[in-house]
């Protein structure tokens, strides 16, 4: 039992590391950088999706997204390979979005870690995060125009995954653990949101609900 728990440690450990590296991988600013901008004092000022969607061009922005999913997901996975229980791969998938939110790749700046958290959440409960975040997408899009329309959606997600888990053989500590991590995502934008409104005001909990597009945008030809 000794040698087992400290083997679960060590794969432990190397998930962590592995999901915070592949966390910190900096798409957003790769792509901003690719076009002479340095996207963190651009637009709201994250290393986030929206930022280059709205500030450099939809195309790219779309390319970060996928990529910055595929951190979260690929977190997992490689956990998983490594023999990490289900109930615990959500700690590979937090160090991601640690990763994505302190990158050590630019000065321990980052984004929102919406994404990446998108990622993490369809990888390891796929059968039940898809109507949910389904449903977070479609409480977002109905409370457009409300101020608090990513916590909604942050909220209205995970509360039905919450309930979906106790009706599906799901184990509940995984739905507890991604519930957890969405929370912690949720505060983290919050006290982003509080240190940039001074600059930008208009910008909501998350990268994903800027709203405001630019007069000019690179042309997507």
């Amino acid at each position: 039992m000794l040698v087992y728990d400290w083997l679960l440690i060590q794969k432990l450990i190397a998930s962590i590391v592995v999901g915070y590296l592949l966390g910190s991988i900096p798409f957003a600013h790769m792509a901003a950088r690719l076009k002479g901008i340095d996207i963190f004092t651009t637009g709201n000022f994250q290393a986030g999706t929206a930022n280059v969607f709205w500030n450099i061009s939809r195309r790219t922005g779309l390319i970060v997204f996928i990529c910055d999913v595929a951190k979260g997901s690929v977190s997992v996975l490689i956990a998983d390979l490594l023999g990490i229980p289900p109930y615990l791969l959500v700690i590979a998938g937090a160090a991601a979005v640690l990763g994505h939110w302190k990158s050590l790749f630019t000065g321990f700046k980052g984004g929102d870690g919406m994404a990446s958290l998108l990622g993490v959440t369809l990888t390891i409960t796929p059968m039940i995060a898809i109507p949910c975040i389904l449903v977070g997408f479609a409480t977002v899009i109905i409370s457009w125009k409300s101020t608090f329309r990513s916590a909604t959606g942050i909220a209205s997600c995970f509360s039905l995954l919450m309930f979906l888990s106790f009706y599906i053989k799901t184990d509940t500590n995984i739905a507890i653990g991604l519930t957890l991590l969405a929370t912690l995502v949720l505060f983290h934008n919050l006290i982003i949101k509080k240190r940039i409104a001074g600059h930008s005001p208009e910008d909501d909990l998350d990268n994903l609900d800027v709203t405001e597009e630019p007069a000019t945008l690179e042309s997507e030809a």
